[in-house]
């Protein structure tokens, strides 16, 4: 897929409506450094792949903007310097706060690597979340680690002069017609949508319990960052004992943390959003290919209430987001919206209301995404910043909480991200909290 459509568009609007961007962190820890070619490899490869493109702007009105392939070189920095062991976690939140890519330019990724004092190092990958999902990282990954990385995408000056322009026209015919085909199907689903907005109302997120008002938009803190490791054949059985699955028990741990913190403390519930690949096989080229699924946990969520439940409500959402029109839903709403004018566009992305948390369960890592050279990673996580949020959008819009689990070798590694300022806004108390749900599953832990 060569035109900027799905959730590409929705970050590329993101962008050019609110300035956010949405970079993805790729995080490695490796035992020992894998040398500098390993690393100017790597760099190669992803240079010649599908994650180095850039936006084309179409020429006619209602056409979709068209990915190229990127010439710019993304960058690869390897520091100087070293540092402690202690401060890796530090080192990961420095790189993913302040990374700025530019995926419309051409540079929507971002390798980088520091040694550490005990002889390991520390990579990250950061990459534009409108250039790629983590799927699609994984397979640029792949592609890398066997030396057979290629794009299809066309170059710039291939899609300039007339015969670019003619397919800018046959698209915007082509969407004009996609969006009166979806118009008819959104009214004939107008019922429905209007039962589930009533079963999922927006509400205003209370104040954490132990903060009398919410902090000011002044001193409002930045969004907090941990990661955590797990044993794995624990956690498995944690779940199967309580009536779960590794999902299952993972959006229960969540739950329990955010009511912990105060989130959805008035009602009784916990609005969760679960991320789904919507990728079909190897011929899906699409830059991002996912969506998510909505369920409700009651609260408070913990070990002593099992987790047959959140098992059975995931079932049932997946089957009705495969089988109902969810998914077709959601794609048929972006043909009309691309036709509308850019502030109404505005006004209706600020409205839709977002869940308390959201989690994505990314399950076993490929063993080719665990290897840089012959070094494989003894500590490995992936997350996602959302950056140039207000404190009020991140008070108002939610999620207030958001979480990605991998699994590779002995260990599950959480990745958490406290977004709501009047919640998560203390990093200390975070740590607390993620201890003491953790405990309270019977789960041992270590973090990074």
């Amino acid at each position: 897929m060569d035109r900027v459509t799905g959730n590409d568009e929705s970050y590329l609007l993101a962008e050019q409506l609110f300035g956010l961007s949405a970079p993805i962190q790729f995080c490695w820890v490796l035992p020992h450094e894998p040398g500098p070619r390993a690393l100017a490899d790597l760099h190669a490869e992803l240079c010649r792949g599908p994650l180095s493109r850039k936006v084309v702007r179409s020429r006619v009105p209602f056409a979709r903007d068209r990915w190229v392939r990127s010439e710019r070189p993304a960058d690869v920095i390897v520091s100087s310097e070293a540092i402690d062991d202690a401060d890796v976690a530090g080192w990961f939140d420095s790189r993913v706060r302040s990374v700025r890519l530019d995926p419309v330019g051409g540079r929507g990724w971002e390798l980088e690597a520091v040694a550490l004092r005990s002889g390991r190092m520390a990579v990250s990958l950061l990459v534009s979340h409108m250039v790629s999902d983590g799927q699609g990282v994984y397979r640029a990954l792949d592609a890398a680690a066997s030396s057979a990385s290629r794009t299809t995408l066309a170059s710039e000056s291939a899609v300039r002069g007339i015969g670019g322009l003619r397919a800018d026209v046959v698209d915007a015919v082509v969407q004009i017609g996609a969006a009166a085909r979806s118009l008819g199907l959104l009214l004939a689903a107008t019922p429905r949508a209007l039962l589930v907005s009533r079963r999922s109302p927006s509400r205003p997120r209370p104040p954490r319990p132990t903060a009398s008002t919410p902090v000011s938009s002044e001193d409002a803190p930045e969004p907090t960052l941990a990661f955590y490791d797990l044993d794995r054949d624990r956690w498995r059985f944690r779940a199967g004992e309580l009536g779960g699955t590794s999902n299952s028990l993972f959006t229960g741990l969540i739950s329990g943390l955010a009511h912990r913190a105060g989130v959805a403390a008035d009602t009784g519930d916990m609005r969760v959003c679960m991320a789904v690949s919507t990728r079909e096989g190897e011929e899906d080229l699409r830059a991002n290919a996912s969506g998510g699924v909505w369920i409700t946990v009651p609260t408070p969520t913990s070990a002593s209430t099992g987790l047959s439940a959140i098992r059975a409500a995931s079932k049932q959402a997946f089957a009705d987001y495969a089988a109902t029109g969810d998914r077709q839903a959601a794609d048929n709403l972006q043909p009309v919206v691309r036709l509308l004018p850019r502030r109404l566009i505005a006004t209706m992305m600020r409205s839709i209301p977002g869940p308390d948390t959201t989690v994505s369960n990314l399950g076993a890592v490929p063993e080719s995404a665990l290897r840089i050279g012959d070094v494989t990673a003894e500590s490995f996580s992936i997350r996602a910043l959302m950056q140039g949020q207000t404190p009020e959008m991140r008070r108002m819009t939610g999620p207030a909480l958001a979480a990605w689990a991998v699994e590779y070798g002995s260990t599950v590694t959480i990745a958490f991200f406290g977004i709501s300022p009047d919640h998560f806004g203390d990093a200390d108390a975070l740590h607390d909290d993620i201890r003491a749900e953790l405990e309270s599953w019977e789960l041992a832990y270590s973090a990074w």
